[in-house]
């Protein structure tokens, strides 16, 4: 039985998740971020501040971490990832899960496997994915520092029943019965369901000889487009590329958009395949 502490419990990602743990007969912390309190096992408090918090008093073996503060700067994320280091060092921890995205891996990358470098520019990524690379970049950077396994867990898009957004970031509504797809019909969207994502978690979480990287998605050949019509019988209206590519660069030279302008626009109608045998042959739950 290990003791597992889930960071980010609350995330939509997370849901669910405690609950196998304890089937497979594991103890399970969570913690979120806000007020410094303690509800039988689930712990909040400031997230940048995880390793001074008096309540987390457990030895814990294995932390998952799902939290990324969306709405914080480089800085304030890199912040929390230098505190769960010193946490991880402080109580005992032998493997850091870290709950990475297909997001951290570059846009013009035209296959990516479990080796594929994350991207180092990363000021070319869309919001969310500056964040995630940037979180990815220091623990990486950090990985021969610590005692304790680092591990990449890169998911596509996540489904469930209960998403709370289906189609954040693929289509926008213009009515109830018109969408806009934010790309075309070839843009690829690789996804995986979220009880997929738990099982393997539940695998990796007390799995010999790790991988350092796990590659989780589902299926071949995914797009934005076939996703969408999958779960809305709206009419959907792709994006035309060849001019939305021909204005970003107009636009750069008149100076109106920087190379991050750019790499946005052609980063909504990328194409990538994946191939992810090496997860697959290591995890049950994707075989």
């Amino acid at each position: 039985m290990a003791t597992i502490l889930i960071c980010g419990h609350r995330a939509y990602a997370a849901r669910g998740l405690k609950q196998l743990f304890v089937e497979n007969g594991h103890n399970v912390v969570e913690f979120s971020r806000g007020d410094v309190m303690r509800d039988g096992n689930v712990v909040t408090g400031p997230v940048s501040e995880i390793d001074k918090n008096p309540l987390l008093t457990e030895d814990i073996n294995v932390v998952i971490n799902f939290i990324l503060l969306q709405n914080g700067t480089v800085e304030e994320n890199e912040d929390y990832f230098n505190a769960l280091l010193r946490f991880s060092s402080t109580h005992g921890v032998k493997r850091l899960i870290q709950i990475s995205s297909i997001s951290s891996y570059p846009n013009d990358a035209p296959l990516i496997t479990e080796d594929t470098p994350t991207e180092k520019n990363v000021k070319l990524k869309g919001a969310y994915g500056i964040i995630k690379a940037a979180a990815d970049n220091l623990l990486e950077r950090k990985r021969n520092k610590v005692d304790f396994d680092i591990i990449f867990v890169r998911p596509g898009y996540i489904i469930a029943a209960d998403h709370p957004h289906p189609f954040a970031g693929i289509a926008k509504f213009v009515t109830s019965k018109l969408a806009i797809l934010i790309g075309d019909k070839k843009a690829t969207l690789p996804c995986v369901r979220r009880e997929v994502l738990h099982r393997c978690l539940a695998e990796i979480a007390v799995q010999e000889n790790p991988l350092q990287v796990y590659l989780l998605v589902e299926g071949k050949g995914g797009t934005k487009y076939s996703y969408f019509r999958t779960l809305s019988n709206a009419v959907v209206i792709p994006l035309p590329k060849c001019l939305f590519f021909i204005a970003s660069d107009v636009l750069k030279v008149l100076h109106i958009f920087n190379q991050r302008h750019v790499g946005m626009v052609k980063g909504a109608f990328k194409v990538n395949r994946f191939d992810n045998s090496k997860t697959r042959n290591k995890l049950k739950s994707l075989q």
